[in-house]
């Protein structure tokens, strides 16, 4: 043996994270990956098909035909307002109508409903800016259903 070896100055093996800690702790350590994973795919197992669903508009879609469209006289342009994403305007019928405000909201129900009795086709048309949230279309649908429309076209207008 060297002289090095004899006085000790030579580091000893590194021995990971075995080198701390009690001893009995040791292989529960190495343990607590595996013990993860298994409780990670037992939380999946169990609430696999309980996730939360969100109620939304049920669609059945006709067979697409092409240059399929209504002539309507009934069009709105929907567009985000200024502000960051939270506002969402339509415009109808020469009016601005904010779909943050619920008093705007029931103005645009009330004249869609008007209109909509003089409409033949029973048809409105949604011009839509690619930016506007799909909840706020959906939205829009949902007041053209109350309104007494039968079918919504939606458009998407893009830069």
């Amino acid at each position: 043996m060297s002289a090095q070896g004899n006085w000790g100055w030579r580091p000893r093996q590194a021995d990971g994270i075995w080198r701390h800690g009690c001893a009995w702790t040791k292989p529960l350590f190495a343990a607590v990956p595996w013990i993860t994973l298994t409780l990670l795919l037992a939380l999946f197992a169990f609430i696999g098909d309980r996730l939360p669903q969100v109620p939304g508009i049920m669609c059945d879609l006709p067979q697409p035909v092409a240059g399929q469209a209504q002539a309507t006289g009934l069009a709105a342009l929907v567009l985000p307002g200024a502000s960051a994403g939270e506002e969402t305007l339509v415009f109808f019928d020469d009016a601005r109508y904010s779909l943050s405000d619920e008093s705007s909201v029931s103005t645009l129900k009330e004249r869609l409903g008007a209109r909509s009795l003089a409409e033949p086709s029973n048809t409105f048309l949604l011009l839509a800016d690619r930016r506007v949230p799909a909840g706020d279309i959906m939205r829009l649908v949902g007041i053209a259903r109350e309104s007494g429309l039968s079918r919504v076209q939606i458009a998407e207008r893009r830069e």
